[in-house]
């Protein structure tokens, strides 16, 4: 029988199928091969990023294996410069960079940031992915679970259900929208009768399934599981911690941006790992053992960025061998990231809504969202001249498709106010 998930299962399912026969399928087969010889060769590694230097016609060390300082004269590219004018970045077209496409996001500032991308940049950051998921054990065609920012059911579904199923990509699709400690026990049934092999999760949405079953006393029974891959927040060493107590497996966290200029990998061992061969990363020294990650693409010939400060936070520690064996150079921790997650009265746990931001392109300046409590939020907005009463409605439309049954408004502002370090919490909490 047709049903509203039979709707989103179809949907989903082409969108993976396009994507497996666009770039997932390609990436596997014609990047990934030589990403699995960098791992465990110092000189296979360092013969790859010099190949990927001299053909975006950017500088890299001679030794990849190490990590590297920024240079105290270097010119850095700050993530203003690059939203104030990113056609300077934009290189002609050639080939190796014909296709391409153009891409806005706000990630966790809530301002805008216009990006191209070359199509083999895109099929580079499958293998490396793909690559990340081996280090998990999960091989094609085997299943996996999604809680993340996705919308794969109804507002509020009749049945109960708040994932649908990805018949190509072999995928359970859940809402991290919907967590909450009244639904946490339906997604866990759901997760165990699927048996996933890697559960996918934004640390906040595995934190939250965790706490319930400890709270529970009670552990998750799949047999299936070899890991839960975790993204796009910053993963707590506490958090960490729970999750692999309530699951019983490893949880490999993954850090990258849409810039494409910086990744960061985990092994089985749990330590990370700074991908030298996704991009020319250099560390700028803010005391106390950490650094911010500055980039230069490796992967991009259509906008290749130079010395990017990606504003992320790394601990550098104790850079010694790792016992997997792979020669990549480790890091203690990657601390940046921060962003608040809300908990609504009914239990729910909100987190990740930089999305809500996006599409609004040329019209919107930057955004904030504000919990006053009790379920009431404020988009505060920095608007453009263009910006009028029909995008505020798709605002608030857009936000309720994610965050059901509260009351959200629109508040415009001139500016939004920053803190020390020059940012502003991209999600404020008044109570």
């Amino acid at each position: 029988m047709w049903t509203r998930s039979s709707f989103y299962s179809l949907k989903l399912s082409l969108r993976s199928l396009v994507r497996e026969l666009a770039r997932n399928l390609w990436g596997r087969a014609l990047v990934y091969p030589a990403l699995a010889r960098n791992e465990r060769s110092a000189c296979a590694l360092n013969a790859y990023v010099a190949r990927r230097a001299r053909a975006l016609g950017v500088t890299a060390p001679a030794d990849a294996t190490r990590l590297q300082a920024v240079e105290p004269d270097a010119a850095l590219l700050s993530k203003s410069a690059l939203r104030r004018d990113p056609a300077r970045h934009v290189r002609p077209r050639r080939p190796g960079s014909l296709l391409r496409n153009t891409i806005r996001t706000s990630g966790t500032s809530g301002s805008p940031l216009t990006l191209v991308q070359s199509l083999g940049a895109v099929l580079r950051e499958e293998g490396f992915l793909y690559r990340q998921l081996r280090w998990i054990g999960w091989r094609p065609r085997q299943r996996r679970a999604w809680i993340r920012g996705d919308i794969v059911c109804a507002r509020q579904p009749k049945d109960g259900r708040y994932w649908c199923r990805d018949w190509v990509g072999n995928m359970l699709m859940m809402s991290s929208y919907h967590l909450s400690n009244a639904t946490i026990g339906a997604y866990i049934d759901a997760l165990e009768a699927f048996d996933p092999v890697v559960i996918h999760a934004y640390p906040s949405s595995a934190a939250a399934l965790a706490h319930w079953l400890e709270a529970h006393g009670r552990r998750y029974r799949g047999r299936a599981l070899r890991g839960i891959l975790t993204s796009s927040e910053t993963l707590e060493p506490e958090v960490r911690a729970a999750v692999e107590r309530a699951f019983a497996t490893t949880v490999f966290d993954w850090y990258g941006q849409a810039e494409r200029v910086a990744a960061i990998g985990t092994c089985e061992h749990g330590r990370y790992h700074l991908l030298s061969d996704y991009g020319v990363v250099e560390l700028l020294a803010l005391g106390d053992g950490r650094a911010e990650l500055v980039g230069t693409s490796l992967n991009n010939p259509a906008m290749p960025l130079r010395h990017y400060r990606t504003g992320d936070t790394v601990v550098v520690g104790n850079s010694g061998a790792c016992p997997c064996g792979r020669v990549f150079p480790t890091l203690e921790a990657v601390t940046g990231r921060q962003e608040q997650a809300v908990k609504l009265p009914d239990g729910r746990i909100v987190a990740r809504l930089d999305r809500v931001f996006q599409g609004f392109d040329g019209r919107l300046v930057e955004g904030q969202v504000r919990y006053h409590g009790a379920g009431r939020f404020t988009l505060r907005v920095v608007a453009g001249e263009a910006f009028g009463n029909t995008d505020e409605a798709a605002l608030c439309d857009a936000f309720l498709l994610r965050v059901p049954g509260v009351q959200v408004a629109v508040e415009r502002v001139g500016a939004i106010a920053r803190g020390p370090n020059g940012k502003f919490e991209f999600v404020a909490v008044e109570v």
